[in-house]
């Protein structure tokens, strides 16, 4: 009714609010994207993985040579190709099994947060809260969404993880709550006010785990000497196959296994796969400490690091 007093609607929306959605509110959010959807975790996936580790410029020039030796049907001649495998599955396999560590972390870690609607309150996944959903809290409970408490008896919240503050700070109804906080004590409720990417947590997650590759020393050298390599197979393969063909008088098929015969040594491929073994040797060893490699160029750094410094959030 428009004549109703404002005071009681306003009432009656706070109780609403207090009391939990119903579906159809709960629906009607979903559908306008309001909704907790979680920035991924921002590693790479396992097309993004296989690609890197496949499509390296050691794997091109050696993948150009094989195809040529290929188009004249002596496999024999082509068993080099065994080594674009060899390199390609070293850092595909360790990358692929650290992603799945990490992934099982993610899910056995996930909270699930106590949603309270007039449907009744239910542990759902935080990627079904929804914006004004009313979720209660608990000793141990984590803030999943930021929100605006409504019930507040002895909260207590450690904020340390968000601002590095290592004492609990005592909370009551009215004040904000910031996703990424956990409650120490007491018991409570609040509504969420920013769900999605617009949280603060899923925000700071989403800027600070973006995938940056590690800088090597090692990987960016070899590069450098593959880079000057390309330029020189180019013309010493012109140079290679007019000699045969012109001045041996050899077939098309035997001067140009020939002339890859003369490319192969040029190209370095055994410093690239023993600094891939060397690389895989470091992550077994580090995994029988309990260390987990995402890189296998991240073993290098490792190994330059004189002094680690943390602040009081760790």
């Amino acid at each position: 009714d428009d004549d109703e007093p404002l005071a009681r609607r306003t009432d009656d929306m706070t109780l609403s609010i207090a009391t939990g959605l119903t579906d159809a509110e709960v629906a009607a959010r979903i559908a306008e994207g309001k909704t907790n959807d979680v920035p991924s975790r921002a590693s790479r996936s396992v097309g993004e993985i296989i690609r890197a580790n496949v499509l390296t410029r050691i794997n091109a020039i050696l993948g150009v040579l094989l195809i040529i030796v290929l188009a004249t049907g002596s496999l024999i001649n082509g068993l080099f190709g065994i080594l674009i495998v060899a390199n390609s599955a070293i850092g595909i396999i360790q990358e692929l099994r650290a992603k799945k560590t990490l992934d099982n972390l993610a899910i056995v870690g996930q909270a699930r947060p106590a949603v309270r609607r007039q449907s009744g309150t239910k542990e759902l996944p935080p990627n079904e809260v929804v914006l004004d959903d009313v979720i209660e809290l608990g000793p141990g409970d984590q803030i999943v969404v930021d929100g605006e408490l409504l019930e507040a008896a002895a909260l207590e919240i450690d904020e340390s993880l968000l601002t590095g503050e290592a004492d609990s700070i005592a909370k009551s109804a009215g004040d904000p709550v910031m996703s990424g906080s956990f409650v120490v004590a007491g018991t409570g409720a609040y509504r969420a006010t920013k769900v999605g990417r617009e949280a603060y947590a899923a925000r700071l997650a989403e800027e600070a785990s973006k995938f940056t590759l590690v800088k090597s020393e090692l990987r960016n050298g070899i590069n450098k000497i593959l880079q000057f390599i390309t330029y020189l197979l180019v013309p010493a393969g012109l140079l290679t196959i007019y000699t045969q063909l012109f001045l041996t008088n050899v077939g098309w098929k035997e001067a140009v296994l020939r002339m890859v015969g003369a490319l192969v040594p040029m190209v370095p491929e055994g410093l690239v796969l023993m600094t891939s073994i060397a690389f895989a040797v470091g992550v077994i060893r580090l995994g029988q400490r309990q260390c987990l490699v995402q890189e296998l160029p991240a073993i290098e750094g490792l190994a330059r690091v004189d002094v680690m410094c943390a602040d009081k959030t760790g």
